[in-house]
């Protein structure tokens, strides 16, 4: 099988780009050794590429560009991409909201505001508009957190229109609201389609973290919930989008409850690359 690798630009790997690249090589090398017929390029070199050569394309790409290519390939040459380009391009951060909420899973109470102007007043109405609870976390609904800004922790309104000020500088124009959900946080990887379903703990563990937010929740409790339900809810999302390869971070409450608080297309799995590795060539070679 002749097939495609894209590896993520490092634009889009704000402090892991050596984590994503191990993740994309492992993958790569297990293809390899499966007795495939495997290319690799990065998506900052994706120009004019034949895409009418390969079987199936596994890619980590994220641009807008590289992903549209992608998809035009799915749709018209009925082209196999891991994950699907056409999916990913439906699933920015505000998109996922519905998504998520269609396919059952559960979220915090979050809102999201639309920054239709920088001008000072504008913003302040809109931090006016707010009807959560403090505190609460904001993130870029256009995309993933690609700077430190993208995903903040806000405590009141002054923090908030501060905030807003920052996203209206750098061209954000949707914002997601969300409340702050007390318990522990959990990083969660997945392969649709498998068993791999990997659970950490990062605030206990000192997992490598991209901007340092994870201290919001402290140390963890080890409430104990029902594994497979989070599963299952992720699994669900990520069917939904085509989104094979998968992560999460999701809040374990003094319940037992959980709500799903982040949801990312081909995370680094760092905790765990060996096993995912495994995993996602397993599925490659067995799509449906």
């Amino acid at each position: 099988m002749n097939v495609l690798g894209i590896s993520r630009s490092p634009r889009f790997s704000p402090n892991s780009v050596d984590r994503d690249m191990a993740i994309f090589t492992a993958v790569a090398s297990r293809m390899q050794r499966g007795g495939n017929d495997v290319s690799i390029i990065s998506e900052d070199l994706f120009i004019a590429v034949d895409l009418s050569e390969f079987d199936l394309v596994f890619s980590m790409a994220r641009g807008r560009d590289v992903l549209t290519a992608l998809a035009e390939a799915e749709q018209q040459l009925n082209l196999r991409v891991v994950n699907s380009a056409h999916g990913l391009l439906q699933a920015n951060r505000a998109q996922l909201v519905t998504t998520l909420k269609d396919t059952a899973v559960p979220q915090p109470k979050l809102q999201i505001l639309n920054i239709e102007s920088s001008e000072e007043h504008s913003l302040q109405e809109l931090s006016e508009e707010l009807i959560l609870t403090y505190p609460l976390w904001l993130k870029r609904g256009d995309a993933c957190a690609q700077r430190p800004g993208d995903v903040c922790f806000v405590s009141n309104q002054s923090e908030l229109h501060q905030a807003l000020i920052s996203y209206a500088a750098n061209g954000v124009h949707a914002v997601i609201a969300e409340e702050h959900v007390p318990g522990d946080l959990v990083k969660f990887y997945g392969v649709e389609g498998s068993d791999f379903f990997f659970i950490t703990y990062p605030t206990e563990t000192n997992n490598f973290s991209k901007f340092g937010l994870e201290q919001h929740n402290g140390k963890p409790l080890h409430t104990p919930f029902d594994a497979n339900m989070l599963k299952s809810a992720a699994d669900r999302a990520a069917k939904s989008i085509g989104c094979i390869v998968y992560g999460g971070d999701a809040i374990i409450s003094a319940d037992g409850k959980f709500v799903v608080i982040d949801f990312n297309d081909w995370p680094s799995f760092s905790a765990c690359r060996k096993e995912a590795a495994k995993a996602i060539a397993n599925r490659l070679k067995n799509l449906d």
